[in-house]
């Protein structure tokens, strides 16, 4: 038995009096599919007279489902969500007055693994059974008070669930306690549910909303396999789980594999053995209705088998699930090509954002930092409610640093594999605030992580000492480039190798921690690390640029490599006068293969800013049209309902849900409809549209911290028209390349503010802005 801990929960908003319950841990810790089942966990108490208010604080090392009296707390699903647990666990406070009364009252709570089970290894340290943290405070109508805390006077027993968050779940009906939830239920037999150590060192409230069913839909087609199971197609890539109505005999198993690929016989594709299987046992009392708890898959297919002379009746429905964040951003064109991709990418962000962001619903499920990154501008332009859970997720990934600084590529990050400070990934601790401080100017973001940033670039800037002013370690490069899925596997590293990002990412990340120390006042630490951006600078353009043929390469590089030389035009990097030479060769790769991409994740979310920020808005506009592979158009006539992995599928372990190769989507709103922050936060707008040949029309709108901006254009019968809305008085910058002769203001007030060679600045602070181009 382990020792006690007598020590407070940890947890400010909780009484001190207030202990971690749940299981004893088994040693070693069980194999995957081996684990006890979840534990049951209640309370009986009395009220003496009826509520007034009612409150229940709740954390649990892992997830939670919580009833009073028979009746769910909340629509909550999958909560908490996950964190680095032996560093910092979730709470939530939810109202129950309505559910208390009088008399008797009971308290009962099932207990889930989530990602507490040992995702990627049972040696990870956050490993653990479940653990719950729970404080109901009540005050009656007379003005009294109870509070009642989780302590070694609740009874706990197995429910009928067993979980493994990388694998499955799996209900037996016949274990289950009918009524444990309700006053009446006797659990004499049960056993006292044993106090554990505190299991985290804070717990804190969950900023973001809790994960819900989103929506219920059935497959469209079946069709039986070579197998002789039933498959289900559910007609589009989804994310949570299947719910069953079934009657058949007692102890009859139905197996639900979850997949998005099909195997040569029809089978559902799996990944790895007992991977995305949930199973549910009959009961065999009437009709039947079940559906997961603690589990979520990434699918389209549904795999079901059971004996067909067991069951009598048997019905299937998707149950989508994730973060329910508002759409607050908005898309359309001109093009349905465009609109489409746009529909895929809002698809595959909402799928990914489940209490953290995640790199895929179906496979990895992990919070790794690049792609993260990568997806964040479209994710913050379309949907309400993302700061808060790239908030939380930045203190998970400053809770995994090992003590001397070193950074994860992933967060939560269980240490099973020893791969930190890749400045491609890891590095991303630098951006990520920086992105949402330029977005919703709250130097927050920048003070909270400040420490962390600071030591993890001090301690690259110790290692690239020894190396010369590079960074010679591993990275992943520009992941996923065209070409890379082609041996159907994982492995999806970039034939240049990764030299050029992980220096250009390093260097970025310099200069853009200079920018924050001066903003937080660190003036010493802004010299430091402007240094350091000028050293890894020179370094960088000795080793790699070729200043004859004006040709970024890496030593290991074959051939020319777009992303090679974006990082450096995107980045600043190339010196004084050959920036437009560079970008020659760029346009000029581009332009001998078809008018295709050449890039992996890191280099296609560069390459249509880069091209229309030099005023080659028509050639962005063609790539992002391109229906041939590799392109977005060819995801979609492929039939893809979301953003893929790769750029074409070549192995069934390649995911069709994967949002980091869908940055298009951040240009459609800051470059084809114009929308940016010119000041943090939208303090000043800067509306630069593009209008590029063979489009009509493009609108977007952004939901700022001071409203709505939104920019809409149209061409019709060859002339154009913008039309601007903004909040009351917030300064508005419009940029046109047109000459100001040529543009009549419609409606509103706007004033040239300059004006050159290749266009025209307007300023406004019109709550609606209408310019015709005569």
């Amino acid at each position: 038995m382990p020792s006690r801990n007598t020590e407070s929960a940890a947890g400010p908003d909780f009484d001190a009096t207030a202990r971690w319950i749940g299981r004893d841990n088994p040693t070693p810790p069980p194999p995957p599919g081996e684990q006890a089942p979840a534990p049951l966990l209640r309370r009986d108490f009395q009220l003496a007279e009826p509520p007034e208010r009612a409150e229940l604080r709740i954390a649990a090392r892992g997830y939670y489902e919580t009833e009073i009296n028979g009746c769910a707390v909340s629509d909550a699903v999958l909560d908490p969500p996950p964190s680095q647990y032996d560093k910092t666990v979730f709470s939530r406070t939810i109202d129950v007055t309505d559910l208390l009364h009088e008399g008797p009252n009971a308290v009962g709570v099932i207990l889930g693994r989530a990602y507490a089970s040992g995702v990627g290894g049972p040696e990870a340290v956050w490993v653990s059974e479940p653990r719950l943290l729970a404080q109901l405070d009540i005050t009656l109508r007379s003005g009294q008070t109870r509070r009642i805390v989780t302590d070694g006077t609740w009874r706990m027993t197995d429910g009928p669930v067993r979980d493994w968050m990388f694998l499955g779940e799996h209900h037996d009906a016949r274990d289950e306690k009918p009524g444990w939830t309700t006053p009446s239920y006797d659990a004499s037999s049960w056993g006292p549910a044993p106090e554990q150590p505190v299991p985290t060192e804070r717990v804190i409230p969950a900023l973001m909303p809790p994960v819900r069913i989103t929506d219920t839909f059935a497959p469209v087609t079946e069709t039986r396999s070579g197998a002789g199971t039933t498959v289900y197609d559910f007609g589009r890539i989804t994310a949570g789980w299947a719910r069953i109505t079934v009657e058949g005999s007692r102890g009859t198993t139905v197996t639900l594999t979850y997949g998005q690929t099909l195997g040569d016989d029809g089978t559902v594709y799996t990944w790895m053995p007992g991977m995305h299987i949930d199973t549910y046992t009959l009961s065999g009392e009437g009709r039947e209705v079940w559906e997961p708890r603690f589990m979520r898959h990434g699918f389209q297919y549904v795999e079901v088998s059971f004996p067909d002379e067991a069951i009598d009746t048997f019905r299937i429905e998707a149950r989508e699930n994730h973060t329910p964040l508002e759409a607050t951003g908005t898309f359309s064109s001109s093009d349905p090509l465009l609109n489409r991709i746009h529909e895929n990418q809002c698809r595959s962000l909402l799928l990914n954002h489940w209490g953290f962001p995640t790199d895929t619903s179906w496979r990895d499920r992990q919070g790794w930092t690049a792609d993260t990154a990568l997806y964040m501008d479209g994710a913050i332009l379309n949907f309400a409610g993302v700061a808060e859970i790239y908030d939380r997720f930045l203190l998970s990934l400053r809770d995994s640093r090992l003590p001397d600084g070193a950074t994860p590529i992933y967060a939560p990050f269980g240490r099973e594999i020893q791969l930190y400070n890749d400045p491609s990934w890891s590095g991303m601790l630098v951006m990520m605030p920086w992105t949402l401080y330029q977005y919703y100017g709250d130097l927050k973001y920048l003070r909270d992580n400040y420490e962390a940033m600071a030591t993890w670039l001090n301690l690259m800037d110790e290692l690239i000492l020894t190396s010369g002013d590079l960074y010679d370690g591993y990275s992943f490069g520009d992941h996923s480039c065209p070409g890379s899925e082609d041996a159907g596997t994982v492995a999806l590293s970039p034939p240049e190798g990764s030299a050029v990002t992980a220096n250009g990412h390093l260097y970025l990340e310099a200069r853009t921690l200079a920018r924050i120390a001066r903003l937080l006042e660190h003036p010493a630490d802004a010299s430091r690390y402007d240094a350091m951006a000028d050293r890894i600078a020179t370094a960088f353009n000795a080793a790699y640029f070729d200043a004859a043929a004006n040709v970024y390469r890496t030593p290991s590089q074959e051939g020319y490599r777009q992303t090679s030389n974006l990082v450096p035009l995107a980045f600043g990097l190339v010196p004084a006068g050959h920036e437009e030479a560079v970008l020659a060769n760029l346009v000029a790769d581009l332009t001998e293969r078809g008018y295709r991409l050449n890039t992996g994740a890191i280099g296609t979310k560069l390459l249509l800013p880069v091209l229309t920020e030099h005023g080659l808005g028509d050639l962005a506009f063609r790539i992002a049209t391109q229906t041939e592979y590799p392109s977005w158009g060819y995801w979609v006539e492929q039939g893809a309902t979301a953003s893929w992995e790769t750029w074409s599928h070549k192995g069934a372990e390649q995911t069709f849900d994967h949002p980091f190769l869908g940055t298009v989507e951040d240009w459609f709103f800051t470059h084809l409809a114009g929308i940016r922050p010119a000041t943090p936060g939208y303090g000043e707008v800067r509306i630069a549209p593009v209008f590029p040949v063979g489009l009509d029309h493009a609108s977007a709108g952004v939901t700022t911290p001071h409203g709505r901006v939104s920019s809409s254009w149209l061409r019709d019968n060859g002339r154009l028209t913008l039309t601007l809305d903004v909040p009351p008085g917030l300064p508005t910058e419009i940029r046109l390349p047109f000459a100001a002769d040529d543009v009549e203001v419609v409606d509103g007030e706007a004033s040239v503010a300059d004006e050159r060679e290749g266009g025209t600045t307007y300023r406004t602070a019109s709550l609606r802005t209408v310019l015709r181009v005569r």
